[in-house]
């Protein structure tokens, strides 16, 4: 069994604060080349779990670990200007949550979190229904983990929302909300095609929002996004729109981890039949190691809005810090064997010193709203893999490349359910 990890703390003395040596003067064409790998070659190469360096031309520093993460998650970081705007048009827009500082953040955060954690239960219970379902469609036929959980995902956020769009309606808004997850790594056409499918389902988030506010329904997750008040008025119907989506893309998002599971079941068959068992604890570590494990997101971004120190050197305002995700979720000083896949180290582990959907405590926090309800039904698909669900894994490439972004299984983990 592994030893356990905390939560990310601040260190209590300045035993590692001996400053943040510099990588090269422009590492892009490393980031190109090392994608999730970037920030893990980087350290070994200077020796620290921080450097710095410049990306397309900007001065950034690039950090993992628990000091980086108390520093990231204790705020004083915007987040606007932080990410190429071909990523946050794809991602997030002005105006939502994430693009929020200070006490505007703090509300809408609330609002978000608190919708998340009401509806836990039922989303999970959803998902739970349309899988079956649309395992019932493609059975016989070869499909993949990634797209079926896709598909399940996307119809279970639907209804956990409120709303029930046609077969017709339903494929394309699904297809949009994942190409926004597909495409936030790329630059030109891809990258352009995908923004104008967001801008297609914006129009239809409004279309809902609006019609929401028209017929009164102030009780359905829709209808409280549309009359939600900040400031004594309602949100824009554009912005209720934006903030409806930040609730439908990362529930889709889940189907990259749905296949991660599917790929942690066939690489580790004793897994499978310890959670076979029915045991829910035993189904908790399998999830809590496949989302610190496998690559989700590799960093998230930040513009110090005030200065900060880091291995006790001081960086003033307007500095980029990137907080390596992946590199913290495999640092050595918070995880024995990070390289191992192991859900036992989370018998003694918490799980929120994961830090796949970001960091940080509180209503401040840069960490996603929905990280509990991503781990309820990261084991509800790991139980309904094992447990409900016949299927073969067919011949395909099982390798999972660090430099494409978001990562997958090269195959999307190809089945034919029975």
């Amino acid at each position: 069994m592994t030893a356990s990890a905390s939560a990310p703390s601040r260190p209590s003395d300045g035993s590692a604060a001996d400053g943040v040596p510099t990588l090269c003067l422009d590492a892009t064409h490393r980031l190109a080349r090392d994608g999730y790998a970037f920030g893990l070659r980087g350290y070994r190469d200077v020796g620290a779990d921080a450097f710095r360096t410049r990306l397309v031309g900007r001065p950034v520093v690039v950090a993992r670990g628990s000091e980086a993460a108390h520093v990231f998650g204790a705020g004083g970081f915007r987040r606007s200007g932080a990410i190429p705007r071909s990523a946050m048009h794809l991602l997030q827009d002005e105006g939502s949550v994430q693009a929020l500082e200070g006490e505007r953040h703090r509300v809408r955060r609330a609002l978000l979190v608190e919708i998340a954690e009401r509806g836990r239960g039922t989303l999970v219970a959803l998902f739970r229904s349309e899988w079956g379902a649309a395992v019932e469609e493609v059975s016989g036929e070869r499909t993949s983990l990634l797209d079926l959980a896709t598909t399940a995902l996307a119809r279970a956020a639907f209804h956990w929302v409120g709303v029930m769009p046609p077969p017709v309606e339903e494929r394309a808004i699904t297809a949009g909300l994942r190409g926004m997850i597909d495409s936030a790594a790329s630059v030109g056409p891809r990258n352009w095609a995908a923004r104008a499918h967001r801008r297609r389902v914006e129009r239809w988030a409004a279309s809902l929002v609006s019609s929401a506010r028209s017929r009164g329904d102030a009780v359905s997750i829709v209808g409280r996004l549309a009359h939600h008040e900040e400031d004594g008025r309602p949100l824009d119907v554009e912005v209720a729109a934006v903030e409806l989506l930040n609730l439908l893309r990362p529930v889709v998002a889940v189907a990259r981890f749905v296949a991660f599971a599917g790929h942690a079941l066939h690489a580790h068959p004793e897994w499978a039949a310890r959670v076979g068992t029915g045991d829910a604890e035993t189904t908790r570590w399998m999830a809590d190691e496949v989302r610190r494990f496998y690559p989700f997101f590799p960093m998230i971004g930040g513009i110090a809005t005030a200065p900060f120190r880091l291995r006790g050197e001081e960086f003033p305002a307007g500095q980029c810090l990137l907080f390596d995700l992946y590199g913290t979720d495999h640092s050595p000083e918070l995880w024995e064997r990070p390289d191992v896949f192991d859900p036992f180290r989370f018998a003694d582990a918490s799980p929120h010193a994961i830090v796949a959907q970001g960091v940080g405590d509180g209503l401040g926090a840069h960490r996603c709203p929905g990280e509990l309800a991503t781990s309820d039904l990261v084991a509800e698909a790991l139980s309904l893999l094992v447990n409900s669900s016949r299927y073969e894994v067919l011949p395909q490439d099982l390798r999972i490349s660090l430099r494409r972004i978001p990562a997958r299984p090269e195959g999307g983990m190809a089945v034919v359910f029975a």
